[in-house]
């Protein structure tokens, strides 16, 4: 009996022995790991502990742009592990294009110096000598969307029907590059409405207010002027109709309406309500390839060319944080009566470098179609 049991016994002892051999295996493994992650932890901690981030916009203090940056500052710093102090300093001029070529040339690459400005797809498309600064070799951090839509006075279209054959219609606008310009007219002729072109005005606000007075018809207005002014003061007065929102899309063409304009349609859904067909068309195409390129990414934080791989990758984290904050979003709310959609890195590097990479039929027809109004 005894030998009998004495198998069991040794193969028993053997399994205890082999099953703690593994359990301090185990044990050791994550021991290890912990003091990596750790490691890795306190390198990540330390980065921008006791340093400055220092935030560029290409706009003046007190603009539109000026306060989305410095809102989004007022969050970021909580975000980076370190909690830096971050100073935004204002660098006007070049139509927006100094603050990006300061990056590009000027701005040291150490992750401690952020580009968050609006951006100018149509710039590096047409390849403007004002623009130096190539968009595709600089870091991407984070993008936010602005949306933006169009709307006509009742004076001269009371109903969306009635804009394919309203006479005298004026679009006011800016610039001919810029996107609420580019967008307005492309989205008028793809639809086949008759219209004169006024631009030159100094702002959004400024179109709008020509509308007030009656000197144009048609403007494409950022979603928060319109929230905030053209709705309670001409649509809800009866004065004013919403006709569309330039919607969201990707490189490959695919268009998406927007969430954050449930009550307004998209472009698409306009033509089609208008039309009874999908839009169509070389103008149509135009519109939408140019849609991600100038309207995805409003406003872009940057990097310099070469920027370290660590600080690129907190700062994209920290910028994703920044936009899933509840009291962000509340200031979000407070300032725009929504919150902007995020781009995320990997997007907008794909949009960023498909600025520069462009058909020689595309360059060619956005040349003429904006030199032709200039």
């Amino acid at each position: 009996m005894l030998f009998g049991q004495e198998k069991p016994h040794r193969y028993l002892v053997s399994k205890v022995f082999f099953s703690l051999m593994l359990l301090k295996t185990f044990v050791v493994s994550v021991f290890l790991s912990l003091i990596i992650g750790s490691s890795a932890g306190a390198q990540e901690s330390t980065y921008y502990q006791g340093k400055t981030l220092t935030i560029y916009v290409g706009r003046t203090p007190g603009s539109g742009a000026d306060l989305a940056a410095r809102v989004f500052a007022q969050f970021w710093s909580q975000y980076i592990p370190g909690e830096p102090t971050v100073v935004v300093r204002n660098l006007p001029g070049g139509g927006g294009t100094r603050v990006w070529n300061y990056g590009a040339e000027v701005a040291p690459n150490d992750g401690l110096h952020v580009l968050f400005s609006p951006t100018n797809g149509a710039a590096a498309v047409l390849k403007e000598p004002g623009l130096r600064a190539d968009f595709s070799t600089m870091p991407f951090v984070g993008g936010l969307l602005s949306p933006n839509m169009a709307y006509i006075r009742t004076e001269k279209v009371s109903s969306p029907d009635q804009l394919l054959t309203a006479q005298g219609l004026r679009f006011g606008g800016q610039n001919p590059a810029l996107r609420f310009d580019l967008l307005g007219r492309l989205a008028l002729d793809a639809l086949g409405v008759e219209y004169q072109y006024v631009t030159g005005f100094p702002g959004g606000a400024d179109v709008f207010n020509a509308i007030r007075r009656s000197e144009v018809d048609i403007q494409v207005a950022s979603l928060g002027l319109y929230r905030f002014s053209i709705e309670p003061t001409l649509v809800d007065e009866g004065l004013a109709i919403p006709l569309w929102h330039n919607p969201s899309a990707d490189t490959e063409g695919n268009v998406m309406a927007l969430d954050v304009v449930p009550d307004i349609p998209s472009y698409m859904e306009f033509y089609r309500s208008v039309h009874g067909r999908d839009p169509s068309g070389e103008i149509y195409e135009m519109y939408k390839w140019i849609l991600p390129r100038v309207n995805n990414i409003v406003y872009a934080a940057l990097l310099p060319p070469g920027a370290p791989e660590e600080p690129t990758r907190i700062l994209r984290e920290s910028f994703v944080s920044v936009t899933n904050d509840p009291s962000y979003q509340a200031e979000e709310q407070t300032m725009y009566g929504f919150s902007l959609p995020l781009i995320g890195a990997e997007e907008g590097t794909e949009i960023l470098r498909s600025l520069y990479d462009v058909p020689d039929e595309v360059a060619s027809f956005l040349k003429a179609y904006i030199d032709e109004v200039r």
